[in-house]
């Protein structure tokens, strides 16, 4: 009785509220799990359609990303979620959501493989987040210039990839303008890498002090790392 409970209270959650409002009341491992075992499910009975292809992407990957610790299985998890987004596009290519999506699921899967074995992914998550950006340039808190300026500042330059620190520098600017955390996180880590400690430790303390973001598992992971950096800049 108490398992059906939970289920039907994330159901009703799904069909009411924004995606950005499920996230919110997203606490614990066995609440990703449920969500994203809820859109396998789903996906599975219905793979023609949209909305049940993203979400089962960005489940999938925000379960096996903050939450699954074996190494196999997370990247079984990230399969799921690169496929199920590149169906959605194949369904709607203008969707922002799955564009955006399939981006961070390639992202995900890539830091898994390695750079070296996932550089043709590069310029695909750079057009996924291009779409998202010339639709919504404030789509999850400007996340997709993020997620840009991330693969900017992480793959080899030219000849070997489409790395560039000036594209990078000039995304996570822009990515800043909005209260994102994880925004802030991955410029520090870029300004670090450069060895610009005090502009660093100037992010880090302006990423600190925003509120906490309505995602308490994205937040708390955020703010750990944060404080992590904060000793490094010092």
């Amino acid at each position: 009785m108490k398992n059906f409970t939970l289920i039907t209270f994330y159901i009703l959650l799904l069909t009411s509220m924004s995606f950005s409002q499920i996230f919110k009341d997203i606490k614990t491992k066995e609440d990703a799990r449920k969500m994203y075992e809820y859109y396998k499910d789903l996906f599975t009975k219905e793979t023609n359609n949209y909305e049940n292809a993203w979400k089962y992407c960005a489940f999938a990957r925000f379960y096996g990303f903050y939450f699954v610790e074996d190494k196999k299985l997370r990247e079984k998890i990230f399969e799921e979620a690169k496929s199920a987004g590149e169906i959605a596009i194949k369904l709607n290519p203008d969707g922002i959501e799955g564009n955006y999506f399939l981006g961070v699921a390639y992202g995900s899967w890539a830091e898994e493989k390695g750079v070296m074995n996932s550089l043709f992914l590069a310029g695909p998550i750079v057009n996924l987040m291009t779409k998202v950006i010339k639709k919504d340039p404030s789509f999850r808190d400007g996340s997709a210039y993020m997620v840009r300026g991330k693969v900017y500042s992480k793959a080899p330059g030219w000849p070997v990839s489409i790395g560039d620190t000036k594209k990078a520098t000039e995304d996570f600017e822009r990515a800043i303008k909005y209260p994102n955390k994880a925004a802030y996180r991955y410029y520090a880590e870029f300004l670090l890498s450069k060895g610009e400690k005090k502009k660093a430790k100037e992010i880090i303390e302006k990423a600190l002090s925003l509120e906490a973001s309505n995602e308490p598992v994205i937040d708390n992971y955020e703010t750990k790392i944060l404080e992590e950096l904060k000793e490094k800049a010092n």
